[in-house]
């Protein structure tokens, strides 16, 4: 697949998908999982973070599938053009997720028509190549808008024993499903919408088709390819991306990078004592998200956005990991900190990074070595100095959720 898709490919179309059917494989039996789907979760935190252990769970029969199925905007919703010609169909699960980036400008249009724009441009980019209609099963759009790519292809992965082939990932089309997050993410990260939406629909697919979660690769790591598709950036974060899949379907979070029951992505609609904790420490700083009462609402999302627009982050009103790690760092002065140091802006390092990055460190205000390890990923996946001291730049990074 073009990673580049403003500028079509000028030769060979088929390098990415022949478009044809291929049933090199028998069918896979493995049964999709069963497991349910925990929304929001806490454990005590310290400070403004402490408000105790709470999660709500939804509930499905245990004979059905339990990740609930994602909200996509399907392709006739958002306009598409017929394909070329019939979408070829393998009727057998895929045996891997691809994870692509556009490499499109990374656009503060969050809105649903900058989505379906996007969708529409992505498939004229593909049938200007040759292909019969979007390479990639699916997209998710900057505000974290799921839309169908290839069409055909959401009603087959509800139906879960097949698959339409796409043009995502040459050699390797007839083994996969592909998903691209709209942006570049050489040193950027994916908004904390576009994350929440990736694991929703990861875990889904990975679901109905049976998918290991160690099975979920970026394009680069497809045999053969040569690609620097998903980006550094993004490709540093596709362990934290396998780790909240396999908890969502092992009943944990829907959730963004990073995320835990201690950082639970939240949104407006949500409830709980994530959202308070949201409402108290937003408050303490000065916004004004309305009466801490667990219900993130229009007055609580307005002051998300207004907190995210003060530190210079993507403007989407969802807490999600790099919100939570300037929220959890935002009192810290920020002093120097390295091997051995010790004390409350350690404490503060170590929650800030647990939100930013998922590293599970534990909040004891020691700086050892499991620390500067995770200090030297984070700094390392931001394009800073790897050196495991925290000073102003790595300050500055979580400060200002990047």
């Amino acid at each position: 697949m073009n990673d580049h898709l403003t500028a079509p490919h000028s030769a060979h179309p088929a390098s990415a998908g022949s478009d044809q059917p291929r049933r090199s494989r028998p069918a896979q039996s493995q049964p999709a999982l069963s497991r349910r789907r925990l929304l929001q979760g806490t454990a005590a935190l310290g400070g403004l973070f402490a408000f105790g252990s709470a999660v709500t769970a939804s509930t499905a029969p245990a004979f059905a599938a339990t990740i609930s199925r994602p909200t996509v905007i399907s392709a006739k919703g958002w306009g598409a053009s017929a394909p070329k010609r019939p979408m070829p169909t393998i009727d057998r699960r895929p045996g891997h997720l691809v994870i692509h980036h556009t490499t499109h400008v990374n656009s503060a249009d969050y809105s649903d028509e900058a989505a379906q724009e996007v969708a529409r441009l992505i498939q004229r980019n593909h049938m200007t190549n040759g292909w019969a209609d979007t390479g990639q099963q699916f997209t998710i759009a900057r505000g974290g808008q799921m839309l169908e790519g290839r069409q055909g292809s959401l009603a087959a992965v509800v139906d879960g024993t097949r698959f339409i082939e796409g043009a995502h990932a040459y050699g390797f089309n007839d083994q996969s499903v592909g998903i691209e997050v709209d942006g570049l993410y050489m040193r950027s990260l994916p908004t904390d919408a576009q994350w929440a939406s990736l694991v929703h629909l990861s875990a889904f697919i990975c679901e109905r088709y049976g998918i290991a979660v160690e099975d979920i690769i970026a394009h680069r790591d497809v045999p053969g390819a040569q690609t620097l598709c998903c980006g550094d950036a993004f490709y540093a974060k596709l362990p934290a991306l396998r780790r909240e899949v396999k908890a969502a379907l092992a009943g944990g979070l829907d959730a963004g990078p990073g995320a835990s029951r201690d950082y639970p992505t939240v949104r407006r609609g949500d409830e709980g004592d994530a959202v308070r904790r949201v409402q108290v420490t937003l408050a303490g700083i000065g916004h004004r998200p309305g009466a801490a009462d667990g219900v993130f609402g229009a007055a609580t999302e307005q002051a998300v956005r207004e907190y995210q627009s003060s530190i210079g982050t993507g403007v989407d009103g969802v807490v999600g990991a790099r919100t939570w790690g300037a929220l959890a760092t935002h009192h810290a002065a920020g002093a120097s900190v390295g091997s051995g140091a010790s004390g409350t802006e350690v404490r503060y390092l170590q929650r800030g990074l647990n939100a930013a990055s998922g590293t599970g460190l534990a909040d004891d205000g020691v700086l050892g070595a499991q620390t500067e390890s995770a200090v030297r990923a984070y700094q390392s996946s931001r394009g800073l100095a790897a050196d495991g001291i925290a000073g102003p730049n790595t300050w500055g990074a979580l400060k200002s959720g990047r």
